[in-house]
């Protein structure tokens, strides 16, 4: 006999029936080898102490500010944790608690049952998410900050288009106008010059297009020239029409988080605690979609790497990226050539390929299916072995 510790990660199941267990209970099993956390901000310590006193009742723990016990502080965080099992039985215990314990209880079984979505509906289809997805940048513009006017011209833009699709890319994404540090708008007239006539040509050969834009105006008319997808920026925040032509096409939908606009967006930005920023934002703006009566199935969140954003803002967001999944919408990514790679680098966009794989990869393990890109053919490489191997299992099949 020896004692060996491994890591199960996604193998609960297949070791459980490698050894024989009856599989009536896999899951049973699954979900109490499987611990769950939770953060209950600014609780008060009457909140604080039944959650703690609930949890140990019910085998688990969570842990309070010290002076909860006391009453000495006014609010503090509870971070709650525990197995499925332990946690719906906390949940259950707290329904009929006063205090708003009963609304935290919903929110934790809610979440419990919350499943990644394997699936991203879009206008007229749907994306599969069970293997990455890349989305290849096509900026028909002469001053993005990576490739500003390579396909500024349309038939140099299409080409492009045609290729990314060839090296691997499922959805080409169009802009029209940088979103840089520090870009200037550019008018709603000039933006549909540059970018129709580029949708329209890809479009016709049924290539997935979205297009980049946070103006209602420009993203009616490129859904009229068959794009599918529309990537906000701004989350809905520039254009209150955007919402109501997102219905109406019925097409998919990308929710961006970015502190600021474009123009102010690096000037300073700070957080508290970045990640909850962000979830909350995400949270606000996908409850917003729903009031505007947007199929929940058509969004798809994004962090926003680089949008008002510090270097250190940068590398949290890709290294706590699992805590977005709770908001139960496909995270899209896109940290490709971004700056925070050339500081740690110390190189030009064109050489940072290299930083944008590692970037991917600490993304698809938290979460992300969706990779914004320049390099598609790198990026498909890459993320088809990455992939390939957190599908495969180290007990033998």
């Amino acid at each position: 006999m020896r004692v060996r510790k491994r890591i199960i990660g996604e193998d609960r199941k297949k070791w459980l029936e490698r050894i024989g267990v009856d599989k009536e209970v896999y899951d049973l099993l699954s979900k109490k080898m499987e611990l769950h956390f939770f953060e209950i901000k600014d609780a008060p310590p009457a909140v604080g102490n039944i959650i703690k006193q609930t949890a140990l009742s019910c085998g688990t723990d969570a842990a309070v500010h010290r002076d909860v016990i006391t009453g000495k502080k006014e609010k503090s965080s509870v971070i709650l944790f525990g197995t499925c099992r332990e946690l719906e039985k906390v949940a259950e215990s707290l329904k009929n608690q006063p205090f708003g314990l009963g609304r935290i209880a919903e929110d934790i079984l809610k979440l419990l049952k919350r499943k990644p979505a394997t699936v991203w509906k879009i206008r007229e289809g749907e994306i599969n998410l069970e293997k990455p997805v890349i989305m290849g940048i096509l900026n028909v513009t002469p001053d993005s900050f990576s490739d500003g006017g390579r396909f500024f011209e349309k038939e140099r833009a299409v080409e492009h288009g045609l290729r990314m699709v060839e090296e691997g890319a499922e959805i080409v994404d169009v802009g029209g106008e940088s979103t840089r540090p520090g870009a200037e708008p550019v008018p709603e007239k000039e933006e549909l010059r540059r970018i129709i006539p580029v949708i329209q040509e890809l479009a016709e050969k049924n290539i997935v297009v979205s297009v980049d834009t946070y103006k209602a105006k420009v993203a009616e008319e490129a859904l009229e020239a068959g794009a599918r997808i529309v990537n906000d920026v701004s989350a809905l925040r520039f254009d209150e029409r955007m919402g109501d032509v997102v219905k109406k096409y019925g097409a998919g939908l990308v929710l961006m988080h970015m502190k600021g606009t474009p123009r102010d967006m690096q000037k300073n930005p700070y957080y508290e605690d970045c990640m909850d920023e962000i979830y909350t934002f995400l949270e606000e703006r996908i409850e917003y979609t729903r009031e505007r009566g947007v199929e929940q199935e058509k969004i798809v969140v994004d962090p926003g790497i680089g949008f008002g954003k510090r270097q250190v803002d940068n590398l949290t967001i890709l290294k706590n990226l699992s805590e977005l999944s709770p908001l139960g919408r496909p995270i899209l990514i896109g940290p490709s050539r971004k700056s925070f790679i050339g500081n740690i680098l110390n190189l030009p966009p064109e050489e940072r390929i290299e930083g944008t794989l590692a970037s991917l990869g600490w993304a698809y393990l938290g979460g992300a299916r969706i990779f914004r890109v320049h390099d598609v053919r790198e990026a498909k490489r890459f993320l088809s072995v990455f992939d390939e191997i957190g599908r495969s299992s180290w007990l033998s099949p």
